[in-house]
C-alpha cells in the first residue's frame, strides 16, 4: 500500500504542474497539467462517442485510459514548452519514457504493463484509439487558446498557426470540421 499511495503523490503533482508553454507565451496563471490531463479525457470520451455514431471503430475504454496517462511523463520532469523540447529533441521523449517506467513500476505489475503499454502506444501513435488521444491533445490546446484569447490575451499566433499543433487532424473528419470552428471563432 505504501507504493500505492506513493504512486498517487507522483500524479498529484500534475495539479501543480503548470503547462509551461502557456506561461511561455505571457499566460499569468496557465491550467495545470492535470486540468490539461482531465480535459483531453473529456473529450475522448465525447468525441469518441460521436466518431462511433458515424461508423469509426474505437475501443473507447482504451482511448480514455490512454488519455488519462498520457502526460504520465510529466510527472518527474514537469511539462517542457515547444521551444525546449526544440532543443532537447530525443532527450525529452527518453526522459518521460524513464518517468512513466519509475511511476508505473510503484503500482502491481499488471497495471504497470497496462500503463505503460498504453502509454507507448500514444506516443507511437499508430492505432486509431492514438491517433485520436493524440489529435484531442491538441484540440485541447486550441481550446485553452481560443479560452485565454476570449479573456484578452493576445500574441498567441503561434499556437493557433503552428503546424505542430495540428498534426493528427485529418485522421478524423469530425475533428477537422471542430477546428474549423475554432479557426474561425478565434484563430
Amino acid at each position: 500500500m505504501d507504493k500505492l499511495l506513493e504512486f498517487f503523490e507522483e500524479i498529484e503533482r500534475l495539479k501543480r504542474t503548470p503547462r509551461s508553454g502557456w506561461s511561455y507565451y505571457g499566460i499569468t496563471t496557465p491550467e495545470s497539467v492535470a486540468e490539461h490531463t482531465f480535459m483531453v479525457a473529456i473529450l475522448t470520451l465525447i468525441f469518441g462517442r460521436l466518431l462511433e455514431k458515424e461508423g469509426e471503430k474505437l475501443n473507447l475504454d482504451k482511448a480514455i485510459r490512454m488519455a488519462l496517462i498520457h502526460e504520465l511523463g510529466e510527472t518527474k520532469i514537469g511539462d517542457l514548452h515547444l521551444k525546449a523540447r526544440e532543443y532537447l529533441k530525443e532527450c525529452v521523449a527518453e526522459a518521460e519514457w524513464r518517468a512513466v517506467l519509475d511511476t508505473a513500476a510503484l503500482l502491481p505489475s499488471s497495471l504497470s504493463s497496462e500503463i505503460t503499454e498504453l502509454y507507448k502506444e500514444f506516443e507511437d501513435g499508430t492505432t486509431p484509439e492514438a491517433k485520436l488521444v493524440r489529435a484531442l491533445d491538441k484540440v485541447e490546446l486550441l481550446i485553452q487558446a481560443y479560452t485565454y484569447t476570449k479573456s484578452g490575451y493576445k500574441n498567441l499566433d503561434k499556437i493557433w498557426k503552428g503546424s505542430a499543433n495540428r498534426k493528427f487532424f485529418n485522421y478524423f473528419e469530425l475533428i477537422n470540421r471542430f477546428i474549423e470552428l475554432l479557426d474561425k471563432k478565434g484563430g
